[in-house]
């Protein structure tokens, strides 16, 4: 298996797609710190564009996934078996985008969790965990149409918290996603889209930034402590009281199998429970992040439906982990200004997202 600093340092790679994960600066310098070494190596790595065509077929499959789960009016919940042509398309519905794009890597580019190594920090930060992150709408929506399509990703900010020995590393992943004419170059594609300034919404159509935590991997001793805590209940955050709208959700194994499949995400925290367990240290899989945010957009669009307006912007974080085959709610309430407070809770009411939403006019 090819590691990531191999990459880095262009070893063992004779794609030449893979320059992209080079540094833009190429020379060697000393650094005296991890953060400061890891923030350099990290923000100045050039990811390879990602190409896709908005066809509707990925949105129907989620649509069909989702049909059984999401409140009866939203539009996904009565979609037709038969896949949607583009002479008369639709926007892409609100959080599908997070299926579009996926990481084109082989399986050599894969680290033994099943996760890519586009952003990972290296050894000996191997675990992997969505953190939360936010995302802008500056329009409804690209057309499903079948138009050509850039995912640019850029690595914004590194981060490293925790005592010497025991550090996390929080990449802060930038997407921006924007239509392609035909037969234009990446250098064109890139210095279109792509903006020094992060305020700067340039030629996307969407924005998204991920927080991704990597952690050493658990020693035995954690793993069994863990697994001592299995039947025991989990740490319990009390969710805010008084929403407007509530809706339970059941993740179950064909979703998190479905959601899987259509991202191109082979993390074993999604698919493989005894990975899970003896692993990484949790009872049971996982429902992925971005699984979690199309759950909590798609519940909140459909009630915002009604008042006429949709959302422009939301930012969460991801508290707590949530569970296959364990009820999760999705809620929310008006704050102020067309700014909206959403969460979802785990059993028993336990706050596992938290996040706020800003509204626009439909």
């Amino acid at each position: 298996m090819v590691s990531p600093l191999n990459v880095r340092s262009g070893l063992s790679m004779k794609s030449t797609s893979i320059r992209y994960l080079l540094p833009r600066v190429v020379h060697r310098r000393a650094y005296s710190s991890l953060p400061e070494r890891l923030r350099h190596e990290l923000t100045t790595r050039k990811l390879p564009l990602t190409f896709d065509y908005l066809h509707p077929q990925p949105s129907h499959l989620l649509n069909l996934s989702l049909h059984d789960l999401l409140p009866r009016s939203s539009g996904g919940c009565n979609v037709s078996p038969i896949l949607p042509s583009i002479k008369n398309p639709s926007l892409l519905p609100i959080g599908h985008h997070l299926i579009y794009f996926p990481p084109q890597v082989t399986l050599s580019q894969l680290v033994p969790d099943g996760c890519d190594i586009l952003h990972t920090p290296g050894d000996p930060f191997n675990r992997r965990m969505w953190a939360g992150g936010n995302v802008r709408f500056p329009t409804a929506g690209p057309l499903l149409d079948g138009s050509r399509a850039v995912c640019i990703e850029s690595i914004r900010n590194v981060t490293v918290k925790g005592r010497e020995g025991d550090e996390k590393v929080i990449v802060t992943i930038e997407r921006r996603v924007g239509t392609v004419p035909e037969g234009e170059t990446e250098e064109e594609t890139w210095n279109r889209i792509w903006q020094e300034n992060e305020a700067d919404l340039g030629n996307s159509s969407l924005i998204e930034n991920r927080d991704l935590i990597f952690m050493r991997a658990k020693t035995a001793e954690q793993i069994a402590l863990d697994r001592e805590q299995f039947s025991e209940p989990t740490r319990f955050v009390k969710s805010p009281s008084d929403a407007v709208f509530r809706h339970s959700i059941l993740p179950t194994k064909a979703l998190l199998f479905r959601f899987s499949a259509l991202t191109m995400n082979a993390h074993s925290i999604h698919l493989d429970k005894e990975y899970t367990q003896n692993q990484e240290g949790f009872r049971t899989l996982l429902v992925h992040g971005p699984l979690t945010l199309t759950l909590l957009l798609s519940v909140l669009q459909n009630h915002l439906e009604s008042l006429n307006l949709r959302v422009g912007h939301i930012e969460y974080r991801n508290l707590a982990p949530l569970y296959v085959e364990e009820e999760l709610t999705v809620c929310g309430k008006p704050k102020n200004d067309g700014v909206w407070d959403v969460w979802i809770e785990g059993p028993r009411g336990s706050l596992a997202v938290r996040g706020t939403a800003k509204t626009c006019p439909a």
